[in-house]
Protein backbone atom coordinates (compact mmCIF):
# COMPACT_ATOMS: atom_id res chain seq x y z
CA UNK A 1 0.00 0.00 0.00
CA UNK A 2 1.43 3.62 -1.05
CA UNK A 3 2.49 5.65 1.95
CA UNK A 4 0.46 8.06 1.10
CA UNK A 5 -3.53 7.76 -0.16
CA UNK A 6 -5.86 10.15 -1.03
CA UNK A 7 -9.19 9.99 0.87
CA UNK A 8 -12.08 11.55 1.76
CA UNK A 9 -13.13 10.94 6.04
CA UNK A 10 -16.38 10.28 7.53
CA UNK A 11 -17.55 9.38 10.94
CA UNK A 12 -20.47 6.79 11.32
CA UNK A 13 -21.41 5.46 14.58
CA UNK A 14 -18.59 6.62 16.54
CA UNK A 15 -16.04 5.52 14.44
CA UNK A 16 -14.09 7.63 11.72
CA UNK A 17 -13.52 6.20 8.26
CA UNK A 18 -11.70 6.82 5.10
CA UNK A 19 -12.79 6.14 1.28
CA UNK A 20 -9.86 5.60 -0.97
CA UNK A 21 -8.77 3.72 -3.93
CA UNK A 22 -6.25 0.96 -4.30
CA UNK A 23 -5.44 -1.53 -7.25
CA UNK A 24 -5.92 -5.36 -7.58
CA UNK A 25 -2.08 -5.25 -7.04
CA UNK A 26 -1.98 -3.46 -3.59
CA UNK A 27 -4.91 -5.09 -2.73
CA UNK A 28 -3.54 -8.29 -3.10
CA UNK A 29 -0.28 -7.71 -1.86
CA UNK A 30 -1.03 -6.03 1.31
CA UNK A 31 -4.60 -6.98 2.43
CA UNK A 32 -5.12 -10.32 4.26
CA UNK A 33 -7.84 -11.90 4.97
CA UNK A 34 -9.83 -11.83 8.75
CA UNK A 35 -9.27 -15.06 9.38
CA UNK A 36 -5.83 -14.79 9.02
CA UNK A 37 -5.93 -12.78 12.26
CA UNK A 38 -7.90 -15.36 14.25
CA UNK A 39 -6.81 -17.80 16.51
CA UNK A 40 -9.75 -21.00 16.25
CA UNK A 41 -7.95 -23.11 14.18
CA UNK A 42 -11.54 -25.16 13.46
CA UNK A 43 -13.17 -21.72 12.40
CA UNK A 44 -10.55 -20.72 10.31
CA UNK A 45 -10.99 -23.84 7.94
CA UNK A 46 -14.47 -23.77 8.16
CA UNK A 47 -14.37 -19.56 6.79
CA UNK A 48 -11.40 -20.50 4.42
CA UNK A 49 -13.48 -23.63 3.01
CA UNK A 50 -16.07 -21.41 2.18
CA UNK A 51 -14.51 -18.74 0.63
CA UNK A 52 -12.47 -20.70 -2.07
CA UNK A 53 -16.11 -22.30 -3.35
CA UNK A 54 -17.57 -18.56 -3.40
CA UNK A 55 -14.88 -16.82 -4.79
CA UNK A 56 -14.34 -19.18 -7.76
CA UNK A 57 -17.05 -17.93 -9.73
CA UNK A 58 -16.29 -14.49 -8.98
CA UNK A 59 -12.77 -15.05 -10.53
CA UNK A 60 -13.98 -16.22 -13.52
CA UNK A 61 -16.52 -13.01 -13.44
CA UNK A 62 -13.33 -11.14 -13.39
CA UNK A 63 -11.39 -12.99 -15.56
CA UNK A 64 -14.58 -12.80 -18.34
CA UNK A 65 -16.20 -10.09 -17.84
CA UNK A 66 -15.14 -6.72 -19.66
CA UNK A 67 -17.44 -4.56 -17.81
CA UNK A 68 -16.41 -6.01 -14.55
CA UNK A 69 -17.35 -3.71 -11.35
CA UNK A 70 -17.03 -4.22 -7.73
CA UNK A 71 -18.44 -2.38 -4.90
CA UNK A 72 -16.12 -0.91 -1.59
CA UNK A 73 -14.29 -3.33 -0.24
CA UNK A 74 -13.91 -2.30 3.88
CA UNK A 75 -10.44 -2.68 5.29
CA UNK A 76 -8.83 -2.60 8.47
CA UNK A 77 -5.36 -1.09 9.13
CA UNK A 78 -4.26 -3.25 12.24
CA UNK A 79 -1.96 -2.05 14.71
CA UNK A 80 -1.51 1.32 15.17
CA UNK A 81 -4.07 4.47 13.78
CA UNK A 82 -2.53 6.40 10.38
CA UNK A 83 -2.01 10.04 10.19
CA UNK A 84 -4.64 12.03 8.54
CA UNK A 85 -3.39 15.21 6.93
CA UNK A 86 -6.13 17.15 5.66
CA UNK A 87 -5.82 18.71 2.60
CA UNK A 88 -7.83 22.57 1.98
CA UNK A 89 -9.78 22.83 -0.49
CA UNK A 90 -9.58 26.67 -0.74
CA UNK A 91 -9.10 27.15 -4.75
CA UNK A 92 -12.46 25.76 -4.87
CA UNK A 93 -15.38 27.71 -5.09
CA UNK A 94 -18.13 25.12 -4.75
CA UNK A 95 -16.15 23.29 -1.41
CA UNK A 96 -17.31 24.57 1.91
CA UNK A 97 -14.74 23.73 4.89
CA UNK A 98 -17.10 20.39 6.08
CA UNK A 99 -15.66 19.00 3.38
CA UNK A 100 -12.74 16.44 4.66
CA UNK A 101 -10.76 15.57 1.87
CA UNK A 102 -6.85 14.34 2.73
CA UNK A 103 -3.88 12.14 2.57
CA UNK A 104 -3.30 9.01 4.91
CA UNK A 105 -0.18 8.04 5.71
CA UNK A 106 1.09 5.32 6.97
CA UNK A 107 4.22 4.95 8.86
CA UNK A 108 4.53 0.96 7.91
CA UNK A 109 3.76 -0.68 11.32
CA UNK A 110 0.04 -1.42 10.37
CA UNK A 111 -0.95 -4.39 8.57
CA UNK A 112 -4.02 -4.50 6.37
CA UNK A 113 -7.19 -7.24 6.28
CA UNK A 114 -10.34 -6.80 4.67
CA UNK A 115 -13.31 -6.91 7.31
CA UNK A 116 -16.48 -6.82 4.20
CA UNK A 117 -15.51 -8.21 0.77
CA UNK A 118 -13.36 -11.18 1.34
CA UNK A 119 -14.59 -13.19 -1.54
CA UNK A 120 -14.17 -10.45 -3.86
CA UNK A 121 -10.36 -10.08 -2.12
CA UNK A 122 -9.87 -13.90 -2.63
CA UNK A 123 -10.83 -13.64 -6.27
CA UNK A 124 -8.60 -10.67 -6.96
CA UNK A 125 -5.70 -11.90 -5.62
CA UNK A 126 -7.12 -15.79 -7.93
CA UNK A 127 -7.71 -13.78 -10.87
CA UNK A 128 -4.04 -11.43 -11.01
CA UNK A 129 -2.45 -14.90 -11.16
CA UNK A 130 -3.90 -16.13 -14.23
CA UNK A 131 -4.30 -12.60 -15.74
CA UNK A 132 -1.48 -9.94 -15.05
CA UNK A 133 -3.09 -6.95 -17.34
CA UNK A 134 -5.97 -6.93 -14.18
CA UNK A 135 -3.33 -5.79 -11.67
CA UNK A 136 -3.82 -2.34 -12.31
CA UNK A 137 -7.74 -2.49 -12.68
CA UNK A 138 -9.15 -0.07 -9.43
CA UNK A 139 -11.48 -0.42 -6.80
CA UNK A 140 -13.12 1.25 -4.12
CA UNK A 141 -11.87 0.96 -0.81
CA UNK A 142 -13.50 2.04 3.04
CA UNK A 143 -10.31 2.22 5.69
CA UNK A 144 -11.00 1.76 9.11
CA UNK A 145 -8.30 1.59 12.03
CA UNK A 146 -7.95 -0.97 14.35
CA UNK A 147 -6.50 -1.19 17.61
CA UNK A 148 -4.77 -4.00 19.12
CA UNK A 149 -6.45 -3.95 22.33
CA UNK A 150 -9.18 -5.95 23.94
CA UNK A 151 -11.68 -2.79 23.17
CA UNK A 152 -10.24 -2.44 19.90
CA UNK A 153 -10.72 -6.48 19.29
CA UNK A 154 -14.26 -6.65 20.68
CA UNK A 155 -15.29 -3.30 18.59
CA UNK A 156 -13.48 -4.97 15.20
CA UNK A 157 -15.17 -8.37 15.78
CA UNK A 158 -18.65 -6.46 16.19
CA UNK A 159 -18.11 -4.74 12.80
CA UNK A 160 -17.05 -7.75 10.68
CA UNK A 161 -19.83 -9.68 12.41
CA UNK A 162 -22.56 -6.54 11.99
CA UNK A 163 -20.76 -6.31 8.11
CA UNK A 164 -21.79 -10.10 7.52
CA UNK A 165 -24.69 -10.56 9.35
CA UNK A 166 -26.89 -7.44 7.73
CA UNK A 167 -25.96 -8.20 4.66
CA UNK A 168 -29.35 -8.69 2.36
CA UNK A 169 -28.71 -10.75 -0.67
CA UNK A 170 -30.54 -9.98 -3.73
CA UNK A 171 -33.53 -11.62 -4.32
CA UNK A 172 -34.26 -14.48 -6.93
CA UNK A 173 -37.10 -11.87 -8.56
CA UNK A 174 -34.56 -9.03 -8.27
CA UNK A 175 -31.92 -11.18 -9.86
CA UNK A 176 -34.12 -12.39 -13.09
CA UNK A 177 -35.18 -8.21 -13.42
CA UNK A 178 -31.34 -7.76 -13.05
CA UNK A 179 -29.40 -9.75 -14.69
CA UNK A 180 -28.32 -8.59 -17.94
CA UNK A 181 -25.96 -11.82 -18.65
CA UNK A 182 -27.81 -14.78 -17.88
CA UNK A 183 -30.14 -15.32 -21.08
CA UNK A 184 -32.99 -16.97 -19.21
CA UNK A 185 -33.40 -13.80 -16.92
CA UNK A 186 -33.30 -11.68 -20.34
CA UNK A 187 -35.66 -13.81 -22.31
CA UNK A 188 -38.39 -14.02 -19.31
CA UNK A 189 -37.85 -10.40 -19.20
CA UNK A 190 -38.43 -9.90 -22.87
CA UNK A 191 -41.75 -12.25 -22.30
CA UNK A 192 -43.48 -8.97 -20.13
CA UNK A 193 -42.96 -7.19 -23.23
CA UNK A 194 -44.20 -10.16 -26.02
CA UNK A 195 -47.81 -8.72 -26.53
CA UNK A 196 -49.14 -11.44 -24.69
CA UNK A 197 -51.44 -10.46 -22.02
CA UNK A 198 -51.12 -12.58 -18.87
CA UNK A 199 -47.37 -12.53 -18.92
CA UNK A 200 -47.32 -8.65 -18.99
CA UNK A 201 -46.33 -7.09 -15.98
CA UNK A 202 -49.69 -6.40 -14.08
CA UNK A 203 -50.46 -10.20 -13.94
CA UNK A 204 -46.53 -11.20 -13.14
CA UNK A 205 -45.65 -11.06 -8.96
CA UNK A 206 -42.41 -9.79 -9.15
CA UNK A 207 -41.18 -10.07 -5.50
CA UNK A 208 -42.48 -13.13 -4.01
CA UNK A 209 -41.81 -16.61 -5.55
CA UNK A 210 -45.24 -17.65 -4.16
CA UNK A 211 -48.66 -15.59 -5.14
CA UNK A 212 -51.61 -14.59 -1.89
CA UNK A 213 -55.16 -15.22 -1.66
CA UNK A 214 -55.58 -11.21 -2.56
CA UNK A 215 -53.36 -11.38 -5.73
CA UNK A 216 -56.63 -11.97 -7.74
CA UNK A 217 -55.56 -10.56 -11.31
CA UNK A 218 -51.74 -12.11 -11.12
CA UNK A 219 -51.27 -15.61 -12.90
CA UNK A 220 -47.71 -16.65 -11.85
CA UNK A 221 -44.57 -14.62 -9.92
CA UNK A 222 -41.58 -14.08 -12.04
CA UNK A 223 -39.75 -16.72 -10.22
CA UNK A 224 -41.97 -19.28 -11.66
CA UNK A 225 -42.12 -18.10 -14.75
CA UNK A 226 -38.27 -18.37 -14.75
CA UNK A 227 -38.35 -21.71 -13.63
CA UNK A 228 -40.98 -22.72 -16.26
CA UNK A 229 -38.22 -21.43 -19.40
CA UNK A 230 -35.28 -22.36 -17.60
CA UNK A 231 -36.25 -25.93 -17.47
CA UNK A 232 -37.59 -25.78 -21.07
CA UNK A 233 -34.60 -24.14 -22.49
CA UNK A 234 -32.40 -26.46 -21.06
CA UNK A 235 -33.84 -29.35 -22.72
CA UNK A 236 -33.23 -27.93 -26.06
CA UNK A 237 -30.21 -26.32 -25.41
CA UNK A 238 -28.05 -27.80 -22.86
CA UNK A 239 -26.65 -24.62 -21.14
CA UNK A 240 -23.23 -24.88 -19.34
CA UNK A 241 -22.29 -22.82 -16.48
CA UNK A 242 -20.38 -20.07 -18.06
CA UNK A 243 -23.03 -19.51 -21.19
CA UNK A 244 -25.34 -18.50 -18.51
CA UNK A 245 -22.95 -16.57 -16.88
CA UNK A 246 -21.91 -14.06 -19.81
CA UNK A 247 -24.23 -12.74 -22.48
CA UNK A 248 -24.43 -14.78 -25.79
CA UNK A 249 -24.61 -12.68 -29.00
CA UNK A 250 -27.64 -10.85 -29.95
CA UNK A 251 -28.43 -13.57 -32.50
CA UNK A 252 -28.44 -15.56 -30.10
CA UNK A 253 -30.88 -13.83 -27.43
CA UNK A 254 -33.11 -13.52 -30.38
CA UNK A 255 -32.88 -17.16 -31.04
CA UNK A 256 -33.73 -18.51 -27.49
CA UNK A 257 -36.48 -15.82 -27.22
CA UNK A 258 -37.98 -16.84 -30.24
CA UNK A 259 -37.77 -20.30 -28.41
CA UNK A 260 -39.31 -19.99 -25.15
CA UNK A 261 -42.16 -17.67 -26.74
CA UNK A 262 -42.96 -20.31 -29.31
CA UNK A 263 -44.14 -22.63 -26.13
CA UNK A 264 -45.85 -19.40 -24.45
CA UNK A 265 -47.86 -19.05 -27.90
CA UNK A 266 -48.48 -22.27 -27.45
CA UNK A 267 -49.84 -22.80 -24.77
CA UNK A 268 -52.17 -20.18 -24.69
CA UNK A 269 -53.74 -21.76 -28.14
CA UNK A 270 -53.91 -25.01 -26.25
CA UNK A 271 -55.14 -24.16 -22.94
CA UNK A 272 -58.41 -21.96 -22.66
CA UNK A 273 -58.12 -20.53 -19.14
CA UNK A 274 -55.20 -18.89 -20.05
CA UNK A 275 -57.39 -17.36 -23.16
CA UNK A 276 -60.25 -16.22 -20.57
CA UNK A 277 -57.52 -14.84 -18.28
CA UNK A 278 -56.10 -13.01 -21.42
CA UNK A 279 -59.29 -11.45 -22.28
CA UNK A 280 -60.47 -10.11 -18.74
CA UNK A 281 -63.25 -12.80 -18.93
CA UNK A 282 -62.38 -14.22 -16.14
CA UNK A 283 -59.63 -13.49 -13.40
CA UNK A 284 -56.30 -15.71 -12.83
CA UNK A 285 -57.71 -15.56 -9.13
CA UNK A 286 -60.76 -17.84 -10.01
CA UNK A 287 -58.78 -20.58 -11.69
CA UNK A 288 -55.95 -20.59 -8.55
CA UNK A 289 -58.36 -20.55 -5.99
CA UNK A 290 -62.00 -21.71 -6.75
CA UNK A 291 -64.17 -22.80 -4.33
CA UNK A 292 -63.53 -26.01 -4.07
CA UNK A 293 -59.32 -26.07 -4.20
CA UNK A 294 -59.24 -29.72 -6.22
CA UNK A 295 -61.24 -27.71 -8.90
CA UNK A 296 -57.80 -24.95 -9.20
CA UNK A 297 -55.83 -25.37 -12.30
CA UNK A 298 -52.17 -26.42 -12.19
CA UNK A 299 -50.46 -23.53 -14.15
CA UNK A 300 -51.87 -20.78 -12.16
CA UNK A 301 -50.15 -22.28 -9.04
CA UNK A 302 -46.51 -21.19 -8.92
CA UNK A 303 -45.36 -24.47 -7.94
CA UNK A 304 -47.79 -26.26 -11.15
CA UNK A 305 -45.96 -24.38 -13.48
CA UNK A 306 -42.89 -25.15 -11.97
CA UNK A 307 -43.94 -28.55 -12.41
CA UNK A 308 -45.54 -28.35 -15.71
CA UNK A 309 -42.01 -26.65 -17.19
CA UNK A 310 -40.53 -29.97 -16.25
CA UNK A 311 -42.60 -32.75 -17.44
CA UNK A 312 -42.04 -30.41 -21.29
CA UNK A 313 -38.19 -30.79 -20.72
CA UNK A 314 -38.73 -34.52 -20.22
CA UNK A 315 -41.15 -34.97 -23.31
CA UNK A 316 -38.08 -32.35 -25.37
CA UNK A 317 -35.67 -35.39 -23.74
CA UNK A 318 -37.33 -38.07 -25.99
CA UNK A 319 -37.01 -35.51 -29.39
CA UNK A 320 -33.77 -36.60 -31.76
CA UNK A 321 -33.87 -32.57 -33.14
CA UNK A 322 -32.96 -31.60 -29.54
CA UNK A 323 -30.39 -31.05 -27.64
CA UNK A 324 -29.10 -28.55 -30.22
CA UNK A 325 -26.24 -25.96 -30.12
CA UNK A 326 -26.77 -23.25 -27.59
CA UNK A 327 -28.30 -20.00 -29.54
CA UNK A 328 -29.29 -22.06 -32.84
CA UNK A 329 -32.95 -21.11 -34.13
CA UNK A 330 -35.07 -24.32 -33.64
CA UNK A 331 -38.45 -24.83 -35.75
CA UNK A 332 -41.92 -24.31 -34.91
CA UNK A 333 -42.16 -28.69 -34.72
CA UNK A 334 -40.26 -28.99 -31.71
CA UNK A 335 -42.29 -27.21 -29.72
CA UNK A 336 -45.51 -28.68 -31.35
CA UNK A 337 -43.89 -32.20 -30.78
CA UNK A 338 -43.41 -31.40 -27.59
CA UNK A 339 -46.70 -29.91 -26.61
CA UNK A 340 -48.83 -32.95 -28.19
CA UNK A 341 -46.90 -35.06 -26.01
CA UNK A 342 -48.17 -33.79 -22.53
CA UNK A 343 -51.69 -32.82 -23.97
CA UNK A 344 -52.83 -35.70 -22.09
CA UNK A 345 -51.76 -34.97 -18.79
CA UNK A 346 -54.74 -33.49 -16.52
CA UNK A 347 -54.48 -30.11 -15.43
CA UNK A 348 -57.00 -30.14 -12.86
CA UNK A 349 -55.49 -30.26 -8.78
CA UNK A 350 -58.28 -32.76 -7.81
CA UNK A 351 -56.82 -34.84 -10.19
CA UNK A 352 -53.89 -37.73 -10.30
CA UNK A 353 -51.42 -36.96 -10.10
CA UNK A 354 -51.43 -33.53 -8.27
CA UNK A 355 -54.16 -35.08 -5.63
CA UNK A 356 -52.28 -36.35 -2.61
CA UNK A 357 -48.63 -35.08 -4.02
CA UNK A 358 -48.92 -31.49 -3.91
CA UNK A 359 -52.72 -31.16 -3.32
CA UNK A 360 -52.84 -32.78 -0.07
CA UNK A 361 -55.08 -32.10 3.03
CA UNK A 362 -57.09 -29.79 1.79
CA UNK A 363 -54.02 -27.37 0.96
CA UNK A 364 -51.16 -26.91 -1.50
CA UNK A 365 -47.63 -28.39 -0.38
CA UNK A 366 -44.70 -27.53 -2.53
CA UNK A 367 -42.37 -30.43 -1.25
CA UNK A 368 -43.39 -33.35 -2.69
CA UNK A 369 -43.06 -31.57 -6.59
CA UNK A 370 -40.49 -33.47 -7.47
CA UNK A 371 -42.28 -36.71 -7.09
CA UNK A 372 -45.65 -35.16 -9.10
CA UNK A 373 -43.11 -34.27 -11.59
CA UNK A 374 -42.08 -38.16 -11.64
CA UNK A 375 -45.56 -39.42 -11.37
CA UNK A 376 -46.76 -37.27 -14.56
CA UNK A 377 -43.58 -38.57 -16.33
CA UNK A 378 -45.12 -42.12 -15.77
CA UNK A 379 -48.15 -41.03 -16.61
CA UNK A 380 -47.36 -39.72 -19.84
CA UNK A 381 -44.65 -42.41 -20.16
CA UNK A 382 -42.13 -39.79 -21.34
CA UNK A 383 -38.59 -40.08 -19.47
CA UNK A 384 -37.90 -43.27 -18.70
CA UNK A 385 -38.50 -43.37 -15.17
CA UNK A 386 -37.49 -45.97 -12.56
CA UNK A 387 -40.84 -47.52 -11.89
CA UNK A 388 -39.26 -49.54 -8.76
CA UNK A 389 -38.08 -46.44 -7.14
CA UNK A 390 -40.94 -44.76 -7.91
CA UNK A 391 -43.67 -46.81 -6.79
CA UNK A 392 -41.27 -47.22 -3.48
CA UNK A 393 -41.29 -43.75 -3.13
CA UNK A 394 -44.61 -42.79 -4.11
CA UNK A 395 -46.06 -45.56 -1.24
CA UNK A 396 -43.78 -43.55 1.27
CA UNK A 397 -45.20 -40.73 0.63
CA UNK A 398 -48.58 -41.33 1.37
CA UNK A 399 -47.60 -43.92 4.02
CA UNK A 400 -49.49 -47.22 2.18
CA UNK A 401 -47.43 -49.84 1.44
CA UNK A 402 -50.43 -51.34 -0.86
CA UNK A 403 -50.58 -48.08 -3.58
CA UNK A 404 -50.33 -48.41 -6.51
CA UNK A 405 -49.09 -46.14 -9.29
CA UNK A 406 -51.70 -44.18 -10.96
CA UNK A 407 -52.79 -45.67 -14.65
CA UNK A 408 -50.28 -44.69 -17.72
CA UNK A 409 -52.67 -42.63 -19.86
CA UNK A 410 -53.58 -43.61 -23.47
Amino acid sequence: MADLIPVIRGELGGREYYIGKMTFQELASKVQFYTDLETNTELDTLLQRELTRRSEDMKTYLLKQPERFYGAIIVAAWGGRPAYVRVKMEDHPLLDDDFEFGLLKFDGRQEFFALDGQHRLRSIKDAIDVDGSLRTEEVSVVIVTHERTEEGNVKTRRLFHTLNRYARPTTTGENIALDEDNVVSICTRMLLKSGIAFLSPPYIEHKQKNLTKTQVDKFTSLAALYDFNKAVLDAIYPFDKDYLRFRPDASHVENVYSAISQFWIELRDRVEELRQVESQTKTAGQFREPEVLGNGHLLFRPIGLRIYGHVIAMALSENDAVPIECGEQIGPEICVAAMDRVAALPLTLGELPWRSTILRGGRIATGPWRLAMRLACYMLDVGQPDVKKLLEDYRSHLDDEEAALPAVLS
